[in-house]
């Protein structure tokens, strides 16, 4: 566990360099990729076990994709055939991936527009709260995600360029290659654009009382509501709706209360500062906050698509406090909290799997 409050520690302490602290930020993400890239792939959950057996076992090298199992998307099952047609070594896979989505990530943070500083927080709050379960498990949808928060965060820059709208759709394309949840994000995109133009204490209301509300209606009626995701996205989605009978476990509402606390104190704060994508965010927020409220398996895929909304939200609550003093110390409860929820995530995630941290062993690769 130390490794991971280690680094989480480090990204943490680049927020407080005012000098040099885009090279502290590129350094960070240097840092991340050799520590994904180069961990054991054995020291991981179901969903890493499947992903090597799927590499070893189904995927053939490009001279033969036309012949390719199909039971993952064509875009994670190129990369998998990309890697195993340079050398059929998971290893190889793993150094690719890894690449992929700390650029990715790099993009997306320069993308935020946010300060250097602020940044390296949002590096910090995201490190602590998402970032190893998505990348040390080499999840596609983890590319997915991070090809959509590039989308919705490009909507401030495309709404008022028409000419170049559709790029944002194209992320979105190529985000369901790799996972077809990121289909419904042709519909929702649209509806950020349409949302930004409603006042914010009105955004605020709504998306409150839609939360609530939906939180107590059970799960049968939205069950019936989401039936249109087997229409767009095929069977496949059948497995996402909870059926009749079904056993399932509730929401976690000390995660829905974390996300709705600083909901609403990024609210609070939006007056206190300049902020090009204020408003973008608070709308994407507010998409995190009521499909973080929907008990079905589809809604909890959708939610990681907004959950950047939410992670710049905690980052800008900082100035709610306009006190310097008062300030540093929301920075130091945010740093206790986030650490206890980076513990706390070590030890439940996969049983504790990734408390223990090993580095591969180069010399015997990954086959």
């Amino acid at each position: 566990m130390v490794y991971y409050l280690g680094i989480a520690t480090l990204i943490f302490m680049g927020y407080f360099t005012s000098k040099n602290s885009d090279k502290y930020l590129n350094a960070m993400l240097c840092i991340l990729f050799v520590f994904i890239a180069l961990h054991n792939p054995y020291i991981t959950g179901t969903d890493g076990r499947s992903y090597r057996a799927y590499f070893k076992e189904n995927i053939p090298t490009l001279f033969h994709f036309s012949e390719y199992n199909h039971t993952y998307e064509i875009g994670y099952a190129l990369l998998n055939s990309l890697a195993k047609t340079i050398h059929n070594d998971y290893f190889i896979f793993q150094l690719i991936y890894s690449f992929i989505a700390i650029f990715l990530l790099g993009l997306v943070l320069k993308k935020t527009k946010l300060a250097d500083q602020e940044k390296l927080l949002l590096l910090f709050v995201y490190f602590c709260y998402r970032f190893f379960q998505n990348n040390m498990e080499f999840l596609r949808q983890n590319i997915a995600i991070l090809l959509i928060w590039l989308a919705v965060l490009s909507v401030d820059d495309y709404y008022q360029e028409k000419g170049k709208d559709k790029i944002k759709y194209l992320l979105t394309i190529i985000a369901w290659t790799f996972h077809r949840s990121a289909i419904f994000n042709l519909i929702l995109l649209p509806l950020i654009e349409r949302l930004k133009r409603t006042n914010a204490k009105k955004l605020v209301i709504i998306t409150s009382v839609a939360s609530f509300g939906i939180l107590f209606l059970g799960n049968s009626v939205i069950s019936n509501i989401v039936q249109f995701a087997i229409v767009i996205g095929g069977e496949r989605y059948a497995s996402y709706l909870i059926s009749p009978g079904e056993v399932v476990l509730p929401i976690n509402l000390v995660n829905y209360g974390i996300r709705y606390v600083f909901y609403i104190m990024y609210f609070l704060s939006i007056d206190n500062y300049e902020y090009s994508k204020k408003k973008t965010i608070l709308v994407v927020a507010s998409l995190a906050i009521i499909c973080g409220s929907i008990n079905q398996n589809i809604f909890t895929r959708l939610l990681e698509y907004y959950m950047i909304g939410i992670y710049i939200a905690i980052v800008k609550s900082k100035h709610l406090m306009t006190a310097g003093r008062s300030r540093n110390l929301y920075l130091l409860i945010l740093y206790v909290a986030f650490m206890i929820i980076l513990a706390r995530n070590l030890m439940s995630v996969s049983s504790g799997t990734y408390m223990n941290y090993h580095y591969i062993h180069l010399n015997k690769g990954v086959d």
